[in-house]
């Protein structure tokens, strides 16, 4: 999980500074891209025998997958070059919402009494979070919780797929189920479909061509790890702890976006944070597993 909070950090902060060059659907092209390639790269690597274990039988679920990845993606990109850093990751913390009301609609799995605590101080948190946020647009607040909403949607059908298939597979396919989607967004969608971010900058003096290509690099290559990490982390976490550890990243990114940007969270951002990420740490909590039956309870079940 430590790489995919790390890939995650690397991708918030290329998307921050490219916001000043790029629109929004071509940072997602050129990560998709980029993905592709190394995706790519690793299948051809590993010979024959890799290649034939791509493609799967059926395609529908890796489909579904894709298109609501992509739609979440631009989502969240949007908000994280037109939105605080500390907010869009503060506004993530809901996903572990999602997930438990997902896992109950599909499975009708409730969440034991810990998480289910954890769920509600969360709810409450978030509640408190928009209330406050006057300042913010409603519906810049609703473009990022959907975001959230649709990229948990798609962790959980990732879990789904990894129990299945290996990491290289599920990656590929994705990325080349999108990236025609992309191509298509990028020629037919206006620019002015979204109002232009302001152009982000380091805190320090540094060459633009050096930020640039860094930024690409750190897009390129944390797009792929995100996905890699995320596929083999699904297979030993349960979906609604994987959710709650995703989001312990935002203390991370708070930090990156004041030491490298300069950017400090809004005042009123600081109670419903803490509130929330307690909430978070509750949900997160390993639940205890009911006692072993003693040898002559077993021999009667």
């Amino acid at each position: 999980m430590s790489a995919y909070l790390v890939s995650y950090l690397a991708i918030a902060l290329s998307i921050r500074l490219l916001a000043g060059y790029l629109t929004v659907i071509e940072i997602g092209l050129l990560r998709s891209v980029g993905s592709l390639a190394i995706a790519g790269s690793a299948v051809w690597a590993g010979g024959a025998e890799e290649r034939r274990k791509i493609l799967p039988a059926k395609l529908r679920e890796d489909i579904a997958r894709s298109v609501l990845h992509l739609a979440g993606s631009l989502a969240l990109i949007w908000s994280l070059a037109h939105l605080p850093l500390a907010l869009v990751t503060t506004i993530e913390f809901s996903g572990p919402l999602f997930a438990a009301l997902l896992l109950f609609l599909a499975l009708r799995r409730r969440p034991g009494t810990g998480p289910a605590v954890g769920l509600v101080v969360l709810a409450t948190g978030i509640g408190l979070l928009v209330f406050r946020l006057n300042a913010v647009p409603n519906s810049d607040l609703a473009i990022a919780i959907g975001a959230v909403a649709v990229l948990t949607t798609t962790n959980l059908m990732l879990a789904r797929l990894a129990a299945q298939r290996s990491t290289l597979s599920i990656v590929l396919l994705m990325h080349a189920i999108q990236l025609p989607l992309y191509l298509l967004l990028w020629f037919f969608v206006p620019e002015q479909w979204s109002p232009p971010s302001q152009p982000y900058r380091l805190a320090f003096a540094l060459p633009e061509l050096a930020v640039i290509g860094g930024t690409v690099l750190a897009l390129i290559v944390g797009g792929f790890v995100s996905q890699a990490a995320l596929a083999n982390a699904s297979r030993h976490a349960s979906p609604l702890q994987l959710c709650s550890a995703d989001t312990l990243r935002v203390p991370l990114i708070t930090l990156a976006a004041y030491l490298l940007l300069a950017e400090l969270p809004p005042a009123e951002l600081w109670l419903p944070g803490l509130w929330v990420l307690c909430g978070v740490v509750i949900t997160s909590l390993p639940t205890t597993v009911g006692r072993k039956l003693r040898p002559e309870q077993a021999e009667r079940g």
